[in-house]
C-alpha cells in the first residue's frame, strides 16, 4: 500500500518510482513520476529509455499531444513504487521530456486509488487489488 500526502494547492500528483530494464540490469531512481488518469498507457521519456537501455520497438501506436498526432515506440520496462508494488509490461516511449514518467491507467487500475482532503493536505493512497 501506498500513502503520501500532498498540499491541497498541488496541481500534479507526482510521485518517487524506480525504473528498470531487467534485461540488462540498469535501473534509476525519479521523485517525477506523474499520476495521470487522463493517461491510458504508462510511459517514460525517450532520454530516460536511451538512459536505461530499453528496447524500443514500432508497434504502430499513435499519441494526441497538445498540438498533434505522433508516432510512438514501446518497451518493455520494470516500475517499483515506494511501497515495493512492482509492474513489469509496455510502456510508451514519450517524444518528450517535461515529464520523465508518466504512471496510467493501465497501471492505476489494477489497484485501488483515492485521493482524500485531510486538514491542509491531499491524502493519496494505492492499494493493489
Amino acid at each position: 500500500m501506498l500513502e503520501l500526502d500532498y498540499p491541497k494547492a498541488s496541481t500534479l500528483l507526482q510521485l518517487p518510482v524506480l525504473l528498470r530494464n531487467t534485461l540488462v540490469g540498469k535501473a534509476t531512481y525519479t521523485n517525477l513520476a506523474l499520476w495521470d488518469t487522463g493517461a491510458e498507457m504508462s510511459g517514460v521519456s525517450e532520454e530516460l529509455a536511451t538512459w536505461l537501455k530499453l528496447e524500443q520497438r514500432d508497434v504502430g501506436m499513435y499519441m494526441q499531444s497538445a498540438s498533434e498526432t505522433v508516432s510512438v515506440k514501446v518497451a518493455y520496462c520494470m516500475f517499483e513504487l515506494p511501497s515495493g508494488e512492482t509492474f513489469e509490461q509496455d510502456v510508451l516511449i514519450l517524444p518528450t521530456s517535461d515529464t520523465p514518467v508518466i504512471i496510467g491507467l493501465d497501471i492505476i487500475k489494477q489497484g485501488f486509488f483515492s485521493l482524500n482532503p485531510e486538514g491542509d493536505n491531499l491524502h493519496f493512497l494505492y492499494e493493489l487489488k
